[in-house]
């Protein structure tokens, strides 16, 4: 039974500890890929948060850091800082940037509770990108966390995987639902090996090469999550004071397969999903300022 709102994101930290490990079985060379200025951002997030030289950098979730790194390697940007409540997401991450020769600053903590501790209007830019807010309690919390640690004139860039994407199962049938008004959505298999199941038959992410890795991964831990519609998600944005100034979705998936009846496409910026029955929004993105 799920009472609290830590207990929920406890219970999908303990998940997130041993998927963590499996997702990274497969990547190969990770601190090499990065020494040589290699990037995990797609084309998407690029266009959206520009040059980032000169700007305090938050990566909220940043789960074990290859996007946080790329923020540096691909955009310019100087020591950010990635926030992820798991620990072994953290010591990778914190680890690959050493190994890696790359300036970032990893923190292990409940995003509610950064949000809570640190310092208020510090960062120019939010960056939060897929697979994220569908594990949060609370969306209206999230909203006032985000308004709260940027900076005036600051803004935030969001990139997921729509929720039409995540009412479907693995064989497309409608299972869940599109918003749960923060009812939570139990998950006896907990986080899964998206890693493994996503493979395009050698890469993984953009440039980054697949290998074997854990087979047959099978979660001891289950997860919680919660379904968030976009008006619950953008609304959360605008009630907690912010401007919204874009908002696109786009008819693929970027690295992660959520459908097995799906076709690949090895486009130059990396690996992404379509779907082979209707077209479908599969991600979306959203900015939002500080005035």
């Amino acid at each position: 039974m799920i009472d609290t709102a830590i207990d929920a994101h406890e219970l999908n930290r303990a998940s997130w500890n041993e998927a963590v490990v499996a997702h990274n079985s497969h990547k190969v060379d990770q601190d090499g890929f990065f020494r040589n200025k290699g990037s995990t951002l797609y084309p998407e997030e690029i266009g959206l948060l520009g040059n980032l030289a000169g700007l305090k950098v938050c990566h909220l979730q940043c789960n074990a850091g290859q996007d946080t790194l790329s923020l540096v390697t691909r955009l310019g940007a100087e020591n950010p800082t990635g926030v992820d409540i798991s620990d072994n997401a953290i010591e990778f991450a914190t680890k690959l940037a050493k190994d890696s020769g790359i300036h970032a600053t990893f923190v292990r903590a409940d995003v509610f509770e950064y949000f809570d501790t640190t310092v208020a209007n510090q960062f120019d830019i939010v960056f939060v990108s897929y697979g994220t807010v569908n594990w949060l309690t609370d969306i209206d919390r999230w909203g006032r966390g985000v308004h709260k640690i940027l900076k005036p004139g600051g803004r935030i860039v969001f990139i997921d995987f729509h929720p039409v994407c995540y009412i479907f199962n693995q064989d497309m049938v409608h299972e869940y639902p599109y918003a749960s008004a923060g009812q939570p959505i139990h998950e006896s298999d907990g986080v899964s090996d998206y890693v493994a199941y996503s493979n395009t038959g050698g890469e993984v992410m953009p440039n980054l090469k697949y290998q074997e890795g854990v087979q047959d991964f099978r979660n001891p831990n289950a997860s919680v999550e919660f379904c968030w519609g976009l008006s619950d998600i953008i609304g959360s944005l605008i009630k907690a004071g912010l401007h919204l100034n874009h908002f696109k979705e786009y008819p693929y998936s970027n690295f992660f397969r959520p459908y097995k009846d799906m076709t690949s496409e090895h486009v130059e910026e990396g690996p992404r999903w379509r779907s082979t029955g209707p077209m479908l929004p599969l991600m979306y993105s959203i900015c939002a300022s500080k005035p």
